[in-house]
Parts: C-alpha cells; sequence; structure tokens
C-alpha cells in the first residue's frame, strides 16, 4: 500500500470517529430519579443499571400519562428484542454499552419512564426499577412587541411568539442614559400617561426550560414627540381662529355694504318718483308695452 493511500485511509477513519462523538454527544442522559427537560427533536438516552455475570430481562415502559411496554429484550439475545410497541418502532434502539435511545422526542413523549431489570436465577425476582422523567419544550421563537394606545392615554405594550410552550415573559426596561433599570412580569406592558416622563426603552423576554429569545428594543419617542408639538398645534389653532374671525367679518361688512347702498338707492329716487318706477318696471311688462 501506497503512503498517500494509507495517509487517506487514515483521514477516513479520523473524519469517522469525529462524525460518531458528535452523533453521541447529541443526545441527553436522561438522570436517574431525575427530570430532564429536552427540546423537540432532541434524542435521550435512559442507562441501564444491571450485573453482566447474571442472566437478566430488561423491560422498558412508560408508566405516565398512559402505561405501556416499549421494549424489551433478555441478556442471551440483547441484539433482538422480544417486545416492541409499533409506535416507537423506529424511534427507540437498544445499545449494547448500557443504554437505551429515543430517538427524535415529540411533545406527547412527556411523561416518566421506567427500566425494570429482572434476574434470571433459581428464583426470579426484581431487583431493579429505574424511573426517569421527561419534559418536553417546544423552543421559543423571537418575540414580536406591538403598541397600543397614545401619550394621552394608557399606552401598552403587547408581546408575542409563534412558537414555544410553557413560555414565561418578562420585560427589561432600560433609561436612555442607562443609569435606571426595571424588570417587569408578564405579556402586557401597561406604560399609562407617558407625558413628562424620561423615555425608557423596553425589551421583550420569553424563555423556557430549554431557550430563550428577545424582542428588538422598543421606545416611546412618539410620545416625546407629541410633547414637542404641542406650541406648534396651538399657533395652528391660533390660525384657524383668525381666519375663521376673518371670514365673519367679511360677510358682515358685506352684508352692512349691501343694506347702505340700497339706502342710498332709495334716498336717490326720492325726487324722480316717476324715474324710479320706469326702472322698477319688470322686463315682461317691458315686452308687453313694445307688443302694444
Amino acid at each position: 500500500m501506497k503512503y498517500s493511500d494509507w495517509k487517506a485511509m487514515e483521514i477516513l477513519r479520523l473524519f469517522a470517529v469525529l462524525h460518531c462523538i458528535t452523533l453521541c454527544s447529541a443526545a441527553t442522559s436522561a438522570p436517574l430519579n431525575s427530570v430532564a427537560n429536552l427540546r423537540t427533536g432532541e434524542d435521550v438516552r435512559f442507562p441501564i443499571n444491571y450485573h453482566s455475570d447474571e442472566k437478566y430481562e430488561v423491560t422498558f415502559r412508560r408508566r405516565s400519562p398512559i402505561s405501556l411496554k416499549i421494549l424489551a429484550w433478555n441478556s442471551e439475545q440483547p441484539d433482538r428484542p422480544y417486545r416492541i410497541h409499533p409506535y416507537y418502532t423506529q424511534r427507540v434502539q437498544f445499545h449494547r454499552d448500557g443504554f437505551i435511545e429515543l430517538q427524535s422526542v415529540h411533545l406527547d413523549d412527556e411523561g416518566v419512564y421506567e427500566i425494570q431489570t429482572d434476574y434470571l436465577g433459581r428464583q426470579l425476582r426484581n431487583n431493579n426499577q429505574d424511573l426517569f422523567e421527561l419534559h418536553v419544550f417546544e423552543p421559543v421563537s423571537q418575540p414580536l412587541v406591538v403598541i397600543t394606545g397614545n401619550c394621552s392615554s394608557n399606552r401598552k405594550l403587547n408581546c408575542s411568539i409563534s412558537r414555544g410552550t410553557k413560555v414565561t415573559c418578562r420585560w427589561q426596561s432600560q433609561s436612555v442614559d442607562g443609569v435606571s433599570n426595571y424588570t417587569f412580569h408578564g405579556a402586557v406592558l401597561q406604560l399609562g400617561n407617558l407625558r413628562g416622563q424620561e423615555p425608557h426603552t423596553y425589551t421583550c423576554i420569553v424563555e423556557n426550560p430549554v431557550s430563550e429569545e428577545s424582542s428588538e428594543p422598543v421606545t416611546a419617542e412618539l410620545c416625546d414627540g407629541d410633547q414637542d408639538r404641542g406650541p406648534r398645534n396651538h399657533w395652528i389653532s391660533v390660525l384657524i381662529a383668525a381666519f375663521s374671525f376673518i371670514i365673519l367679518a367679511s360677510v358682515m361688512a358685506l352684508g352692512i355694504w349691501r343694506r347702505q347702498r340700497m339706502r342710498n338707492s332709495k334716498q336717490s329716487c326720492g325726487g324722480r318718483m316717476q324715474e324710479c318706477e320706469v326702472l322698477r318696471v319688470s322686463p315682461q311688462k317691458v315686452s308687453q308695452n313694445l307688443s302694444v
């Protein structure tokens, strides 16, 4: 064998070992008589406690919330289980290294599991009963914050997520200068009337035992902007009132001018009654006179 071929084989072997280490480390080991918090899709391993110098039979079962036998085998044929539940056929495996592996856990895999080891001697006796409890969570997504209300009323911050189970929510409030920090709990943060208050940034933090995500910080700058626009709004109101007064004054002046003009017309017609009568004759009468 050439040196280059031998070197290539060693490199491939190294990659295989590293790949195996990666796969093995991806699984979580369930602690005995304790709780294991798992992400959906994660693999979990249950250690088997037995004495290798005796014949034994192992039964892996789920105790709650439902009771069923998942896997069973004996030490004489460990690679050929004589019982396996159909629901777990593609997901449960026995490893001769001393553990059972449940792959790609689901939310409905949450519960209490038991490994029972029966030693096969002259008398059948139950020696080991090991219990394991699994809690399965869906990781949380990044939260979204929606602002409702305005500065003159009660402004609220609403925090929501699109994914995640058994989630708790809290808010981190920080002043612009970074001096004051506060923490609030709950998905809805009631801010109240913000006028005159020091600006803060608010960050929503959602978490469960297997994940944590934070929203983009939001601020109350719009409220400060509303407050800055107060004098400008005052001048707009003044201009509107002045414009309305000018229109009203113009209408009144026009009415007075028309009444004065009519009064002057009557006075000028005082010595010329006949001429004024002629001026007040309607066009219909003029037409009738012309036809005659």
